[in-house]
């Protein structure tokens, strides 16, 4: 299991196939998912995938999407596990 780092990020996360897109913020993360203090409606399922990416520039660079699946949703937030190598 990867540590956990606890730290407040302004991100966007992108529900594609509900076409919803939420400015929320990090409770947590590591090299293998992040909780995120966000809310949609309707909850998402286990498995959906979203696109999660920080909310501005860094370093005069558009920051990455990073493919992230549901692998909890509680009243708090969603937790993420990150997708990597997922065919398209």
């Amino acid at each position: 299991m990867s540590e956990r780092i606890e730290a407040p990020l302004d991100i966007k996360v992108t529900w594609p196939d509900m076409q919803q897109v939420k400015r929320a913020t990090t409770k947590d993360f590591s090299d293998g998912g992040a909780f995120v203090h966000v809310d949609f409606d309707p909850r998402p399922p286990v498995d959906a995938e979203m696109h999660l990416q920080l909310n501005g520039t860094v370093l005069g660079k558009e920051p990455p999407v990073l493919k992230a699946r549901v692998v909890r949703v509680t009243d708090e937030g969603v937790a993420f596990r990150f997708v990597r190598g997922e065919a398209e």
